[in-house]
């Protein structure tokens, strides 16, 4: 469901938020991230970057409360924890070449082949992503599933991706980058993490 942000009544259908007036300055540089899960890279945005905003939209109803209660007892008002799926959500609550960036970690990489339509590198979320962002936007996308990866790149690119570290590649892992709950536990063990930077190109 999509609420006000006034008063949690549902919002029309052909209104959008007012993310200035939600998040003031940091709204000029709105991210979403798509499946927040336990809330380890929400938690860590809020922190690390106050100047910015992200909302943080998960669709499993537990981690998106336990997210939103974490959020309020730290007093981080820059984030906003929203549950749904993103595929209904995002296009009714950002406008088309607004978003500064948008994070896909570690999603469901749906094995059987009839259920690929419900993976978010499909080609309509995959477009969707595309339009939302603005342009030189990025797309931050990791996964530790090679397979699942190496159709992403294809397929994220064919969409009209650009590919930050030249076309068919990987991205290396920045120290400076924040992890999500998942990822932790991958840095401390050393099990591969696969990511990609790409950007809405500024022409189209």
């Amino acid at each position: 469901m999509i609420f006000n942000l006034e008063d949690d009544a549902p919002l029309a259908l052909d209104h959008f938020p007012d993310w200035n007036h939600r998040f003031g300055e940091a709204a000029q540089g709105l991210e979403l991230e798509i499946g927040s899960g336990h809330g380890g890279y929400a938690l860590g945005f809020a922190k690390a970057r106050p100047g910015r905003a992200l909302v943080a939209v998960e669709q499993r109803k537990k981690f998106a409360e336990e997210l939103r209660q974490k959020l309020e007892v730290r007093g981080h008002a820059n984030v906003l924890a929203l549950q749904g799926d993103a595929r209904l959500l995002a296009p009714r609550l950002f406008r088309a070449g607004t978003l500064a960036a948008v994070h896909v970690h570690f999603p469901d990489p749906w094995w059987k082949r009839r259920h690929h339509r419900r993976r978010l590198v499909d080609d309509a979320m995959s477009g969707l992503i595309l339009r939302l962002l603005r342009p030189g936007g990025l797309l931050d996308f990791r996964t530790d599933v090679e397979r699942y990866a190496r159709d992403a790149i294809v397929r994220l690119e064919e969409v009209g991706f650009e590919n930050l570290c030249g076309e068919g590649a990987f991205a290396p892992h920045d120290p400076a980058e924040i992890p999500s709950t998942r990822e932790k536990r991958y840095l401390a063990t050393g099990q591969p993490v696969w990511r990609l930077r790409l950007a809405r190109p500024c022409v189209i």
